[in-house]
């Protein structure tokens, strides 16, 4: 919990607990008995992919925790040499409810925004569209987003929660309270957003787009080196296509200082 928690720091579903699953029942249910019933010409693949989608995300995420644990446990090349504490594995357990938050928007977005339905299997000038968006826009608005969260006012009511976890574990990167995840959302969904209106989207880009987050979140947060260092001199511009867990380290240690 942040330091001063402030407004929309827990979420909607929270008093649910465990199930709290339930909330995409009612979308997952419709898209399923959509493409099961409906004729093959009338089907919409791209509907019914979006829950299979959220639960390779979960997997996804899983096996990094697993790995990092595994390494984490062996103590072998630990960024931040110390162990995993209970508290923390406590309060980053409900790392999934940032995957349901998605996958609703998902659903909603499915259903009310035009260009959505019946999404190609490939677009190559959507590919392009957004990762020129990702490596323009979103990364200048978020470099400053969160400097924003880094102010003392936002800080102690939202940012500290996730700096709560010195020793990180790839999921660290999505423990965020609520209204920091609305932020985020509006922020990344502006490459999804703008192939969808400009026609230009398929079930690749989105899946793609959305997959190379989470990735870059999980290898930034592992606290241990995955890539090796010669692999950037190598092939230099690769520090502008990813940052590695040392930088978030150092990142996170020089906020503490500061904050």
């Amino acid at each position: 919990m942040a330091t001063k928690p402030g407004i929309l720091t827990d979420w909607p579903w929270q008093p649910l607990g465990s199930f709290k699953y339930v909330v995409l029942a009612p979308w997952a249910a419709h898209s399923t008995y959509s493409f099961m019933v409906k004729e093959e010409s009338e089907r919409d693949i791209g509907y019914f992919l979006i829950l299979p989608f959220l639960l390779l995300r979960m997997l996804h995420n899983q096996i990094w925790i697993s790995l990092s644990r595994y390494r984490t446990a062996k103590g072998n090349n630990r960024i931040v040499d110390k162990g995993i504490e209970f508290e923390q594995v406590d309060r980053e357990r409900s790392w999934d409810d940032q995957i349901l938050f998605n996958g609703i928007l998902f659903y909603v977005g499915y259903l009310s925004l035009p260009g959505s339905h019946n999404l190609p299997f490939w677009r190559s000038d959507g590919v392009v569209i957004a990762s020129l968006l990702h490596a323009g826009p979103v990364e200048f608005l978020y470099y400053w987003l969160h400097r924003a969260l880094h102010h003392h006012y936002l800080y102690s009511r939202y940012h500290s929660h996730h700096h709560s976890s010195i020793a990180t574990e790839p999921i660290t990167s999505v423990i965020h309270p609520f209204a920091e995840h609305i932020a985020y959302f509006m922020l990344f969904a502006i490459p999804l957003l703008t192939t969808m209106l400009t026609g230009t989207a398929s079930i690749p880009s989105f899946v793609g787009y959305v997959t190379y987050i989470d990735f870059m979140n999980n290898l930034g947060h592992c606290n241990y080196e995955l890539i090796p260092k010669w692999v950037f001199s190598i092939f230099p511009p690769l520090k502008y296509l990813m940052y590695t867990p040392s930088t978030c380290s150092n990142g996170r240690r020089d906020s503490l200082n500061n904050d």
